[in-house]
């Protein structure tokens, strides 16, 4: 898909996610059209680092390529939303659209995969390529960049996808994601809403509990955290829980909990 041209101002389209409110899709559109620029693309360190974000973790939104590549610049001077046009219509990204979420997604294509491997930094995973059934977890998944997002604004930069776990080291059970601090591996699980039994939690937690890869287990989630969950079994010194949305606005301050016991983030780090 290639960016409509804007005749003469600027149009700004905020489309809200349908499953998430605390999701949306800032996508823009400015008075200057990418597709009338046609200098050559000179891709940039910025650029490789999106295209292995998005290649890790299959696919993104927009706002999140806004969110964690261009914070720091204003978005009234529309350069995100330029240089993502570019990198589409240069065949770099590509857009696919969701129906159930109601936002584009983008995937890294063939093209910035190729330009990955001669950096070494394709993590030897193939290109992920948009299936008529591609969005069937996109709610979970797009949850799960965002904590990628936060945990690398927190200068936390070592992440495992579950994507790398699974296609790469070949990991049966695995979490959503491993994040690694001082050679100490952090398995995440986020829950998206309540969606397991508890005998579903009772066996994940038993395999954490005696699975000597993850020195702690963050259960992440969004939505009521019932009592009942906290209350199960498992190893009160390796599992601790907390709330998607507090994590997203407290950071590094919020409070992890268990059945013995609350933490601050930055201490259990």
């Amino acid at each position: 898909m290639s960016f409509s041209p804007v005749c003469g101002v600027i149009c700004q389209k905020i489309r809200r996610m349908s499953v998430s409110g605390d999701l949306e899709n800032h996508e823009e559109e400015s008075a200057e059209d990418p597709v009338k620029d046609k200098s050559p693309v000179v891709l940039t360190e910025r650029d490789l680092a999106v295209f292995q974000f998005i290649h890790e973790q299959r696919y993104v939104c927009y706002n999140q390529i806004e969110d964690g590549f261009w914070k720091e610049r204003s978005p009234d001077a529309h350069a995100c939303w330029h240089r993502v046009g570019k990198l589409v219509n240069a065949g770099y990204l590509r857009k696919e659209y969701s129906g159930k979420q109601g936002t584009d997604a983008y995937f890294a294509s063939g093209a910035a995969v190729e330009v990955l491997k001669t950096k070494g930094m394709d993590g030897g995973l193939h290109v992920a390529e948009p299936t008529p059934y591609f969005d069937r977890n996109i709610s979970h998944d797009l949850h799960v960049n965002n904590l990628r997002i936060l945990f690398r604004e927190m200068g936390l930069y070592q992440w495992t996808s579950e994507r790398i776990l699974f296609e790469r080291e070949h990991a049966f059970q695995r979490p959503d994601a491993v994040l690694t601090i001082r050679g100490r591996r952090i398995a995440l699980e986020f829950e998206n809403g309540l969606t397991k039994g508890r005998e579903r939690y009772r066996d994940l937690f038993g395999y954490y509990d005696h699975c000597e890869s993850y020195r702690l287990l963050f259960v992440i989630v969004r939505g009521d955290t019932r009592d009942w969950l906290v209350e199960l079994d498992y190893d009160a010194r390796k599992t601790w829980f907390v709330d998607y949305k507090k994590l997203m606005k407290e950071k590094e301050k919020v409070i992890f909990a268990n059945k013995r016991g609350e933490f601050e983030l930055s201490r259990l780090l």
